[in-house]
């Protein structure tokens, strides 16, 4: 947050800095226009030509959620865990940035699977330079040729993964190949390599939705985690990634008081989960308020009944009654024509897209009642 020009041009470097430390390439004036939007303000000329030397008083909650409705999805975890106060991440390999293996590692991993299994240049049965072309792609991605850089940067944007470095150095023996030229022209003509003459840009999988992979990858590491009684620090430290990567704030606090199920510091065992379901509804947040039913329901399915019937009281009265003010008259007429409302909640809540169109017809038709 910041209140003069000054401030809002330390933030930017700040954000810069959370970028940096992940391996993420975010440019400067990329996150100049992330915080002059954050800060209400059109980009980062409207802020300069807004903002003089007087502080001006910006809503905490509300700059957050500007912030992290504006930022790629990918920087959503870093930029959670800054705002929140975490600990910076130690350094695990030196050269390598602090929260690479937490950030961008799940992109990488996820990139290269979704190529190798459903790229249609790189699968058996391509045709003749199948097993260059993959190579080329999921060789690099997963180093099978070494390299001065054994690990790749990554556009939070564009989900782009950068390897720095000329073809040779890149690709060793393969830049020999005699089809070499050939492939890397087809690779690039069909979307899937760019080289810009000192590193090579892999594009996300065409058609693919690389961040909802990354997301179902977490998931499934904080389930892994979760089963096992002896490593709570362990699912904690998933459980915290995956409500982290989906905007949730806080997210080590929440996580902490998943993984110790039955809490005494809440009135029922799910208390802490509903709490913040709670937080989310009041706060119009479909898409996360769905995905955090969803994960709390893989990691602990014997609650998930529990969770799942207190969806529908939850949207009445957090957001329909309480955020929209849609009065219990006009929601009492709605619910008579429509007894199979709260069905419809609980059938889609597991869907962030089905759910929150679900919501966004019920109010409406509550309105024009």
């Amino acid at each position: 947050m910041y209140s003069t020009i000054d401030g809002a041009k330390k933030f930017a470097k700040s954000l810069k800095r959370v970028a940096d430390d992940s391996g993420f390439v975010y440019s400067l004036k990329k996150c100049q226009n992330i915080g002059a939007v954050a800060g209400g303000y059109r980009d980062w000329f409207d802020l300069e030509r807004s903002t003089t030397s007087t502080p001006r008083l910006v809503e905490p909650a509300q700059f957050r959620k500007r912030l992290l409705d504006a930022i790629p999805s990918p920087l959503i975890a870093p930029v959670q865990a800054w705002l929140d106060g975490e600990p910076r991440e130690a350094v695990i390999d030196p050269g390598v940035p602090r929260r690479w293996y937490r950030d961008v590692f799940p992109y990488l991993m996820a990139s290269t699977k979704l190529h190798r299994a459903r790229t249609a240049l790189l699968r058996p049965g391509s045709g003749a330079g199948q097993r260059l072309r993959e190579n080329l792609v999921v060789g690099l991605m997963l180093n099978i040729h070494g390299g001065e850089r054994p690990y790749p940067l990554m556009e939070p944007d564009s989900l782009a993964l950068i390897f720095e470095g000329d073809l040779a150095s890149l690709y060793r023996r393969d830049a020999d190949h005699p089809r070499f030229e050939q492939e890397l022209a087809t690779l690039t003509e069909n979307g899937i390599l760019e080289f810009t003459g000192r590193a090579m840009r892999i594009l996300p999988p065409l058609g693919m939705d690389l961040v909802e992979e990354v997301l179902r990858s977490k998931t499934g590491m904080a389930e892994h985690w979760s089963e096992d009684s002896e490593h709570m620090r362990e699912a904690a430290n998933a459980i915290r990634d995956a409500l982290a990567a989906i905007g949730v704030s806080d997210a080590l606090r929440v996580a902490d008081a998943i993984t110790e199920q039955g809490s005494k510091a809440y009135n029922q065992p799910s208390g802490a989960v509903l709490t913040l379901l709670s937080e989310l509804a009041k706060n119009g947040e479909m898409a996360k308020f769905s995905r955090t039913v969803s994960l709390f329901s893989t990691i602990h399915p014997e609650n998930a009944g529990i969770v799942l019937q207190s969806v529908p009281a939850k949207i009445s009265a957090q957001y329909l009654g309480g955020t929209l003010g849609l009065g219990m008259s006009k929601f009492t007429a709605w619910t008579a024509k429509r007894p199979d409302w709260a069905d419809d909640l609980k059938s889609t809540v597991t869907s962030p897209a089905a759910f929150a169109q679900t919501v966004d017809v019920m109010a409406a038709e509550i309105a024009a009642a």
